[in-house]
């Protein structure tokens, strides 16, 4: 009646660090550290043809930046970071694919908006802003 669940326990082979690429054949991605959603989340950026892979960074729906992981200055500075990239299209872990790049930079415009206002930090509010 009860199956038996093996799970996979890798051994992992590096630590990625910011900076860093990862090469697959012919695909090669740069690694970004992006801190905010938590403190060791990461991006991954594929220069041609432009993809960038947000995971729970960047995407439409509920952003949960209230938590003790997460750091909403830091979170601004991940945003700076990724919004000039010449994306063409944006990859998030959740709720749908269908994201624009100009999500980055209206995130960021509301991350700034916040900040100027000293509303960027745990206890402030829950904004609502766009999708």
């Amino acid at each position: 009646m009860w199956e038996l669940v093996s799970f996979f326990r890798g051994t992992p082979t590096r630590i990625l660090h910011d900076g860093d690429t990862i090469e697959l054949g012919v695909r090669s991605i740069a690694v970004l550290h992006t801190p905010g959603h938590s403190p060791g989340h990461m991006c991954f950026w594929e220069a041609s043809p432009g993809y960038l892979f947000t995971g729970d960074l960047v995407y439409k729906d509920t952003l949960l930046a209230y938590s003790p992981s997460t750091d909403p200055q830091a979170y601004l500075k991940s945003l700076e970071k990724i919004v000039v990239l010449p994306d063409t299209r944006v990859f998030p872990a959740h709720h749908t694919l269908d994201i624009q790049p100009e999500i980055l930079n209206r995130m960021r415009d509301a991350f700034r908006k916040f900040d100027k206002k000293e509303k960027l930090h745990h206890g402030s509010g829950t904004f609502d802003y766009w999708d």
